[in-house]
């Protein structure tokens, strides 16, 4: 290894610094100077527009000349550079060669010794799971507990850490669903929707909150419906008049509730029910009605007339 290094040390290269100048270059200058001078002042105008096309073509023609001049020059220049790196890059072929193979090689050890660090990282958090009761899968797999770097017990203790956080976390969820759960049915709430919300990351705090919410919405709603069912009371109750122990609907003549009365055992005789169907007016009907219930006469509407 030694003497390949020294050699490439000797590496000698025959260079000579080029240098590149114009011939008489302060009177091409000057000729150039000349020329341009000699149609600086050139007004464009419709009597010398045929002279300034002949002035732009000349300037054109002799700016061309130095340019196509200048580009010969650099393709000589450049011609042993590319010479030279040619003769490199064959000499870095032959080492290449050798190397790729080589290189190959150590890739592949390196992935196998990555693999067996790897088996034994999993086989210790395994271990480590087991001994906290808690599922290996959840404990994250850190980049840096592969690197050769990294001792032996900072790797232990770091995947300890994980572990009893797991712990620690799991805990802290059970208990939050314990209070949730325990708060909903204290309040008469089903528990099961709000149980699972800890899962997705909400706190106990947080849904106590949402509890209370939903709990003061259903009171308003109940305490709503309990006003308007007595505004429908009062509002029926306008249209109701009581006759004996029936309550009539003074629009219909529907019978709403009959009060039956109860016979005492002296003169209870057998009951019989008939259906029948009268036809008056409604100031009879209620007559009718009242008669019916002074005389301890039970009875029902069973429908109303055509005519109400």
């Amino acid at each position: 290894m030694a003497n390949q290094v020294s050699l490439v040390d000797d590496f000698g290269v025959n260079f000579e610094p080029s240098i590149i100048t114009i011939d008489n270059y302060d009177a091409l200058k000057a000729e150039v100077a000349k020329q341009v001078n000699k149609y600086k002042s050139l007004l464009v105008t419709e009597e010398t527009l045929q002279s300034a096309k002949a002035a732009r073509a000349e300037l054109n023609k002799f700016s061309k000349a130095l340019d196509e001049r200048r580009k010969e020059i650099k393709r000589e220049y450049n011609q042993p550079l590319k010479d030279f790196e040619r003769d490199v890059r064959a000499l870095n072929d032959l080492v290449l060669a050798s190397t790729t193979p080589i290189d190959r090689g150590i890739k592949f050890l390196e992935a196998q010794q990555q693999e067996e660090r790897e088996k034994a990282v999993l086989s210790e958090i395994t271990e480590i799971a087991e001994s906290r009761g808690i599922d290996p899968a959840l404990i994250e797999m850190k980049s840096s507990w592969l690197t050769k770097s990294i001792s032996g017990i900072q790797r232990t203790r770091e995947i300890g850490d994980a572990a009893d956080y797991i712990v620690k976390e799991q805990d802290r969820v059970a208990n939050e669903k314990e209070a949730v759960k325990a708060y909903a049915e204290a309040n008469g709430i089903e528990a099961a929707g709000w149980v699972d919300q800890i899962d997705q990351g909400a706190s106990f705090a947080e849904l106590r909150i949402k509890i209370d919410d939903a709990l003061m919405a259903r009171k308003q709603a109940e305490e709503k419906a309990r006003k308007q069912k007595e505004a429908e009371e009062a509002i029926a109750k306008m249209h109701q008049e009581k006759f004996g122990n029936s309550v009539v609907d003074t629009d219909t003549g529907e019978i709403i509730r009959t009060e039956q009365q109860m016979l005492t055992p002296e003169n209870a005789e057998p009951m019989v029910t008939r259906a029948m169907k009268v036809t008056t007016t409604k100031s009879k009907l209620w007559a009718l009605a009242q008669y019916m219930e002074t005389n301890g006469i039970v009875f029902e509407s069973i429908q109303l007339n055509e005519e109400g």
